[in-house]
């Protein structure tokens, strides 16, 4: 079963979250450097991207620099701010430090639509969807139903091709599994809040993840109703410092792809200058191997979402 016993337990509109711990800091740099090279490796409509080489899916950092013009890294770093969102929230929170989050986010899904998730849902983990990334790939065969529980009439495929990330929550006993879509948008989170923004998007996407104005460090959610849909809200203001530090890890993608590897990018951070030192002194490595690198450092190389699904986040989404 999917569902237990309905409850109506509504929040407030506007709730900050409990503080983010980075229990491991190289996890945390390693993230951050994966995501940016997922995003580049993944992701379908950058204007300049590796995905357009004759040696893709092989490519690596200096043939990325040598066969495209000098700036290109200037005309794509705004798309990489929005779009790299996606991967990062998918990569941080398959890791246990974001686990809390998401269980409040589950636990506010609840409270909105009334009803509660089966205990049985043991599990979760993040994918990036939408038709234009590639890691969507075969989405439709890692769940079994789609919250809200409603008539999808065959739309499925629809439904991941316009959407931005996917939690799927899943029995690890018997394999039932529920899928829950949402937005991310990584550089105008304030279109969650317009009537006009979710007007365009699908009436199953129930959550988004975003990032708004603010120079309070906060991250809170919000909740909405537009066009009869209840939606729940994950907000992060850009000078939290998840959002800080992820700039500073495109700041210095920019750095290196237009200065090459002979120049460090200037940094007083011990375990930030490991990852970009590592990717100077791997500048000819296969990306695929600059990959591997990475996962080693993250939490353990919990992805569930980039990888084979073999690993999974155990979470005890009893203890609501």
């Amino acid at each position: 079963m999917i569902l237990d016993t309905m409850r109506s337990n509504k929040r407030s509109i506007l709730t900050p979250v409990d503080p983010v711990l980075i229990p491991d800091v190289k996890s945390y740099w390693a993230t951050h450097f994966y995501s940016v090279l997922k995003c580049i490796d993944s992701h379908k409509n950058l204007m300049y991207s590796p995905r357009r080489f004759n040696e893709y899916p092989v490519w690596t950092l200096g043939l990325l620099r040598g066969n495209l013009p000098f700036n290109f890294f200037e005309h794509i770093e705004n798309y990489l701010k929005n779009w790299g969102a996606q991967y990062f929230f998918a990569s941080f929170f398959n890791q246990k430090l974001g686990g809390h989050i998401i269980i409040e986010l589950l636990e506010r899904l609840e409270d909105l639509y009334g009803v509660c998730f089966s205990k049985n849902l043991d599990t979760f983990s993040f994918y990036v969807s939408g038709n234009d990334s590639s890691l969507s790939d075969k989405l439709s065969d890692r769940f079994t139903e789609v919250f809200p529980f409603k008539d999808l009439d065959g739309a499925v495929n629809n439904l991941i091709a316009y959407s931005d990330l996917c939690l799927i929550v899943e029995n690890s006993f018997d394999g039932s599994s529920v899928a829950i879509f949402g937005e991310v948008e990584g550089s105008y989170g304030n279109k969650f809040r317009t009537e006009s923004y979710w007007g365009k998007k699908q009436e199953f996407c129930v959550f988004g993840i975003g990032v708004v104005d603010g120079n309070q460090k906060q991250v809170y959610f919000e909740e909405s109703h537009h066009n009869g849909i209840d939606r729940v809200h994950l907000l992060f203001e850009k000078s939290h410092f998840l959002i800080r530090d992820f700039l500073k890890v495109l700041d210095c993608f920019r750095w290196l792809l237009m200065n090459g590897p002979n120049r460090a990018y200037p940094s007083t951070d011990e375990e930030f200058d490991f990852f970009s030192d590592y990717m100077r002194a791997n500048w000819g490595a296969p990306i695929e191997q600059i990959f591997q690198f990475l996962e080693k450092f993250i939490d353990g190389g919990e992805l569930v979402g980039y990888n084979s699904g073999d690993i999974q986040i155990i979470t005890d989404l009893q203890a609501t």
